[in-house]
């Protein structure tokens, strides 16, 4: 008797058996291939078709062949913490996360282990019980090269922080896109038209800073209008509005006025 598996096209027109259905279920196992029905459905589906035909389910057809279906059922394991941890950890790795994208990978039995009533009964509510936003990850796995370079650069212009570092903090959905397709960050960072040694180097604003900032394009003879400090440095004009600094560009020039340089 053979023991090894036969494939998808060899058996097209096979004319089945009860017997072949078993023979053929428990090379599968010998081979050590899964054989949870989404993955037949996907590589072997004249098996599980015939399986279903001759002992009315493809469990009782595995059962049959004398291999326990608890063991086949990899989803029984799958516990809600353990699909949280493994959602989290995946996430920090930058895998994809969207539905199709963890139903073609080797995580689909924890996926149907997700939306069973009893655990989160939909793959976004088991995203949101792992502490992550649904609609970023959909959001940011939809789009094309440009739409992401589009984005990093409308962050820089509203000042966020695009280090790595910090960018894997708050925005993981679109950094780990951003990896995935251009290899690195600091290459999308560049792709978008930035200097990423820069952004790198870039100091975190305090009040003191911003305040100092200002006062060297004051120095520099740069007009401090808003719309002038806008176009030249909009990461300084973003950080000065953000209400745990200034809350506006005319308080920060206020506050940075007050200092000697700018009094003299």
């Amino acid at each position: 008797m053979s023991t090894t598996p036969t494939t998808h096209d060899d058996n097209r027109n096979r004319s089945w058996t009860q017997e072949m259905v078993l023979e053929e279920i428990k090379n599968w196992k010998a081979a050590a291939k899964p054989l949870y029905s989404h993955h037949m459905r996907q590589n072997f589906q004249e098996l599980l078709a015939a399986g279903i035909r001759y002992f009315g389910s493809w469990r009782q057809a595995v059962e049959a062949a004398g291999i326990p279906y608890d063991e086949v059922r990899k989803y029984r394991a799958w516990s809600k913490d353990r699909i949280v941890q493994t959602v989290q950890k995946l996430h920090a790795e930058g895998a994809d996360l969207s539905f199709r994208g963890m139903m073609l990978s080797k995580y689909a039995p924890m996926v149907y282990a997700a939306i069973r009533p009893n655990h989160f009964g939909s793959w976004k509510h088991a995203l949101t019980a792992a502490g992550l936003a649904a609609e970023e990850i959909y959001r940011y796995k939809s789009w094309e090269d440009d739409n992401i370079l589009v984005e990093i650069q409308k962050l820089n212009e509203q000042g966020a922080d695009l280090s790595s570092k910090k960018m894997d903090e708050t925005a993981n959905s679109l950094i780990a896109t951003a990896r995935r397709r251009f290899g690195s960050w600091g290459e999308a960072v560049k792709r978008a038209g930035l200097d990423y040694d820069q952004i790198r180097r870039r100091k975190r604003w305090t009040t003191d800073a911003i305040a100092r900032e200002i006062r060297a394009l004051h120095d520099e003879g740069v007009p401090l209008t808003s719309t002038e400090v806008r176009q030249k440095n909009p990461a300084l004009f973003a950080a000065a509005c953000k209400q745990r600094f200034f809350g506006s560009w005319v308080n920060a020039v206020k506050a940075a006025h007050d200092l000697p340089a700018l009094k003299a």
